[in-house]
């Protein structure tokens, strides 16, 4: 799994400073300056050919805080160059990696063979994004495709922060973390219980205190629980029914659940994740693994194939429109 493809999702909100404009067509006009009279998809060319060279087109764009670049590519064979769609959605395989550290790389059949990185040499992988802005909503959606070991979700994130303000009229815009609920429902389905975790911080209780001499008084303490027959689901009556008992339970003289606590889970494929309790286990956002969709890097080449990134990509946009305008009663997209 060290290099296989997941999926970030983000929701974004506009955040206005002035009641008279809030949606993207509004904050369109004004940072690019067009008149009333402009069309959406003249609108919208312009704001896509912004981006383009805000993400990097001749250049790549430096990311100082995170030491990274991030820039645009061509079409090729493997990539989907970026591309606007139908006035909604911005779509396409963006290249990005670390920069600033002296490395040298070699030839694995001949390990003399070695060549230096200089601190300005950027080690590259490609990315596939897909940012929905539909000019009459306020809200749109970012997805982001990385891998398990490297991302350029927060370079490309303090990007379009930037981006999506402008002076008297617009905030930085809110970006929060999402994940689809049909993706939750089957993640809870296909997960188990393998421990929980509570930790508290004590001092030795007086009973103690007579038979050891040591300085420091405070320790920290953690107690344990792993199921050891029975499955339990993240979800589930019984979990929460554990939960409860288990954290009024006194150590010292202190309820257990006045400490952290850990719930630690593992999915069907075996792969683990823990949550703390008090905060998410309730509202577990499991990582997407692209692999549960059958995308998984070419042997040869070691990229995933982008065109069906595209695909499963669009199906969660579609997704989670359907959501928000279920659940927040949101028609504008």
């Amino acid at each position: 799994m060290a290099h296989n493809p997941k999926l970030n999702v983000y929701t974004l909100r506009l955040n206005p400073k002035d009641e008279s404009v809030e949606t993207f067509r509004d904050l369109f006009k004004l940072k690019f300056n067009c008149d009333s009279v402009l069309s959406d998809s003249d609108l919208f060319t312009k704001y896509f050919q912004a981006l383009v060279n805000g993400i990097g087109d001749k250049n790549f764009r430096k990311d100082t805080k995170n030491k990274k670049v991030i820039g645009t590519v061509k079409s090729s064979d493997i990539a989907i160059p970026l591309f606007p769609h139908d006035n909604q959605y911005i779509d396409g395989v963006i290249e990005g990696g670390k920069y600033g550290i002296r490395r040298e790389y070699a030839d694995t059949d001949n390990k003399q063979d070695k060549k230096t990185i200089g601190e300005n040499n950027a080690v590259l992988d490609q990315y596939y994004i897909l940012l929905y802005t539909p000019l009459n909503s306020k809200i749109g959606f970012l997805l982001v495709q990385s891998y398990t070991e490297e991302s350029i979700q927060d370079s490309f994130k303090d990007f379009i922060t930037k981006f999506f303000s402008y002076d008297d009229f617009f905030y930085n815009i809110i970006i929060e973390p999402f994940v689809p609920q049909n993706i939750v429902d089957k993640y809870m389905k296909e997960t188990n219980i393998r421990m929980f975790s509570f930790i508290t911080k004590t001092a030795l209780s007086s009973s103690l205190r007579d038979n050891v001499q040591i300085k420091g008084q405070t320790f920290e303490v953690e107690i344990k629980i792993k199921p050891l027959d029975e499955k339990l689901n993240p979800n589930s009556k019984e979990t929460s029914q554990i939960i409860k008992a288990v954290g009024d339970k006194l150590f010292d003289g202190k309820p257990l659940n006045e400490g952290k606590a850990k719930a630690y889970i593992e999915d069907s494929k075996k792969r683990k994740a823990n949550y703390d309790i008090e905060k998410e286990i309730n509202s577990i956002r499991p990582t997407i693994y692209l692999e549960d969709a059958g995308i998984v890097p070419d042997e040869t080449t070691g990229l995933p194939d982008f065109k069906a990134i595209q695909t499963y990509c669009i199906q969660v946009l579609q997704d989670i429109k359907d959501e928000f305008k279920k659940n927040q009663d949101i028609s504008e997209f």
